[in-house]
């Protein structure tokens, strides 16, 4: 028998198994850099970025997405603003029990805020991170808040996005941490596959405005950055995983707020095509707003930050939040 047969898939095998140790290092390292405030939930992780002294963004992360995806907002870091993004229960070892709603997340987020000295905040949540965003402004001071692809109410998800050989297998115990790794070396040797697969999942697209989308985000390389963060928040899915599930749970609950409450102005994007969030949520949005604008862009679906509408998307959103920060 040739020796080689036997020698290179050793050696590939080898290869990936350093990579993969490589990649959890790295992911550790992000982990341990986290900052910590002393809270009655105990020790809460939180990321803060950007200038002191600029006006504050409270950033409330979309389910499934650890609280590093703040970087990929480097664009309103650069024009100035702070971002902080609070752990969640479930994330990063925070204990799942030390609240039992959705309603609790808005009070570790204030609980951090306060620690930090701040009395108000300007609000961004996207998708899931939204329930968290309503529940916050309602009960807490908020000078502005912005919504992208929010849920605001009662979420079920499909049962065959659950229930996918895709899904079952990123969600399985054993394979968690391994898929991780998979899909982020995926996603820095074939982006556009990456994307392709991201963009089928979660927007009702034909493959000619898929490509038109991918090749936006490949040609610009500041929206390939901040999309590889995005692949690089989702990973080791054991870190996330109990949080997620918990969120999901919770979430498939019935919310209700008090719209009176959340009368500072609000700006909401939302897709037409988003196939993860239905529209109900942004009609919740329209009929109930005391002060909000609500806006309906193609851009990537429930992705509402992604292709040239996109662009859009993220202009008018530092447009409204330099009017609100003057």
């Amino acid at each position: 028998m040739n020796p080689f047969v036997l020698i290179v898939p050793l050696a590939i095998g080898l290869a990936g198994a350093v990579d993969y140790r490589r990649f959890m290092q790295q992911r550790k390292a992000v982990f341990d850099s986290f900052l910590e405030a002393d809270t009655k939930y105990g020790k809460v992780k939180y990321v803060d970025i950007g200038p002191k002294d600029g006006p504050v963004i409270l950033f409330s992360t979309g389910g499934g997405a650890g609280i590093d995806l703040v970087e990929m907002f480097d664009w309103l870091v650069n024009a100035g603003y702070r971002i902080i993004a609070v752990n969640r229960p479930g994330y990063y070892d925070l204990p799942i029990d030390v609240v039992d709603s959705i309603a609790g997340h808005a009070a570790i987020y204030h609980e951090v805020i306060t620690y930090l000295g701040i009395s108000e905040v300007n609000v961004f949540g996207v998708s899931m991170g939204g329930l968290s965003s309503l529940y916050y402004a309602q009960s807490y001071p908020t000078k502005s808040m912005v919504l992208w692809s929010p849920l605001t109410g009662q979420y079920l998800p499909k049962k065959e996005a659950l229930e996918s050989p895709f899904a079952k297998l990123f969600l399985s115990p054993k394979m968690q941490d391994s898929i991780s790794w998979l899909m982020r070396r995926t996603f820095d040797l074939l982006p556009g596959l990456m994307l392709t697969s991201l963009l089928q999942a979660e927007a009702e697209m034909e493959k000619g405005e898929i490509k038109e989308v991918v090749g936006a985000i490949l040609n610009d390389p500041s929206e390939k950055r901040r999309t590889t963060q995005i692949v690089h928040s989702l990973a080791p899915m054991s870190q996330i995983y109990p949080g997620m599930m918990d969120e999901l749970e919770k979430t498939g609950k019935e919310h209700l707020f008090d719209w009176s409450k959340i009368d500072m102005p609000v700006l909401a994007y939302a897709s037409p095509i988003d196939k993860d969030v239905s529209q109900d949520h942004f009609d919740r949005l329209s009929n109930n707003l005391v002060n909000g604008e609500c806006r309906f862009v193609r851009a990537g679906g429930h992705f509402v930050w992604w292709g040239t509408e996109g662009k859009e998307v993220q202009a008018e959103t530092l447009k409204f939040f330099d009017q609100m920060n003057k």
